[in-house]
């Protein structure tokens, strides 16, 4: 939950598409307009234009099992 709230500047208990661009970006990762369009895409299961701390939760636990699995499948 802590990471959440590296993500969510204005602590309103979710991310909008700027505050994800801008913390990416700060994290080195900047984003195309489309890649963060995409990226929205993905995370807002229920399409209201922001991630919740479930969709968030869900996308972080979704990409921790496929490092793990990169990360296994290579040893």
């Amino acid at each position: 939950m802590e990471v959440l709230w590296l993500f969510d500047r204005d602590g309103k208990g979710f991310i909008t598409a700027v505050e994800l661009a801008g913390c990416m970006a700060k994290m080195g990762h900047p984003l195309a307009h489309k890649e963060l369009r995409e990226l929205m895409r993905e995370a807002d299961f229920d399409g209201d234009g922001v991630i919740s701390f479930s969709e968030f939760s869900s996308i972080m636990a979704k990409l921790s099992m496929d490092f793990l699995g990169v990360s296994f499948s290579t040893y």
